[in-house]
C-alpha cells in the first residue's frame, strides 16, 4: 500500500513557482473560486501531455517523467507514462488500476481511507472541485499574470501527515488546471506541468476500462 500512495502523489500533485504572485481580497477570490466551479461543473473531459519532474530533498536530485492524461466526468482520470518507463494509472469509480510491463493491479479505494481521500483529491484537482471542500483544506487566492493560483493548506490531520500544502495554477481565461503543486512533510516536491489540453474533446471509454 505504500507503493501505491507514493504512486499516487507522483500522479498528482505539482509544485508551482511562487514568483510574482499576488494576494487577492475576499470578494475577489469569491468570484475567482466560482468561476473556476462554473467550469469545473461544466467540464464534460480533459486530455493533455504532462511533464513531470519529481525533486528529491535527501537526494538533491530531480527525476522527470512525461506522460499523457486522459479524464472525463464524473469520476474517471487515467496517467500514462512513456517516458522513460512505461506505467499507467486508471481510476474508475471506486476502483484503482497500476499497470506496467510486468503486472497489473486493481485496488479498491474504498478499503483504505488515506487511499480513498488521496484518490478524491487527484480527481478534483483536475477541474479545481477540491477548492470546495473546506472542511480538508483552507483556501488562499492569488493572481499571476495570466494565471490564478489557489493555495490549500490542510486541515485534517491524515493530509497533514503526508503533505504540508498544494497547491493549484489555472489559466484565469478558461479557468482550468495547468499545475499543480504538492508539497509533502519530507521536503520533497512533484512538478507536472500540463500541455496541450483539450477541453471538451471526445474521449474513448476503453482507456478507462478496469481489468
Amino acid at each position: 500500500m505504500k507503493s501505491l500512495l507514493s504512486l499516487l502523489f507522483l500522479v498528482a500533485f505539482v509544485p508551482v513557482g511562487l514568483s510574482a504572485q499576488k494576494a487577492v481580497d475576499a470578494a475577489e477570490a469569491a468570484q475567482m473560486m466560482a468561476q473556476i466551479n462554473d467550469a469545473a461543473r461544466t467540464t464534460t473531459s480533459l486530455q493533455a501531455t504532462f511533464v513531470q519532474t519529481k525533486s528529491l530533498r535527501v537526494l538533491n536530485s530531480r527525476l522527470v517523467a512525461r506522460g499523457t492524461m486522459h479524464y472525463r466526468q464524473p469520476a474517471q482520470l487515467r496517467w500514462t507514462y512513456t517516458t522513460p518507463y512505461r506505467y499507467t494509472f486508471v481510476l474508475n469509480g471506486r476502483k484503482v488500476m497500476l499497470k506496467s510491463d510486468k503486472q497489473t493491479q486493481v485496488v479498491d479505494v474504498e478499503q483504505n481511507k488515506v487511499f480513498r481521500r488521496i484518490a478524491q483529491i487527484m480527481m478534483d484537482s483536475m477541474t479545481g472541485r477540491c477548492l470546495n471542500d473546506r472542511r480538508s483544506f483552507k483556501v488562499a487566492m492569488f493572481s499571476e499574470g495570466n494565471h490564478w493560483v489557489a493555495r490549500l493548506t490542510p486541515l485534517q490531520s491524515e493530509m497533514k501527515q503526508l503533505f504540508s500544502s498544494l497547491s493549484l495554477t489555472f489559466d484565469a481565461l478558461r479557468h482550468i488546471v495547468v499545475r499543480v503543486e504538492m508539497k509533502e512533510k519530507t521536503g520533497d516536491t512533484t512538478l507536472i506541468e500540463l500541455q496541450q489540453i483539450k477541453k471538451d474533446a471526445p474521449i474513448d471509454a476503453q482507456l478507462f476500462k478496469v481489468d
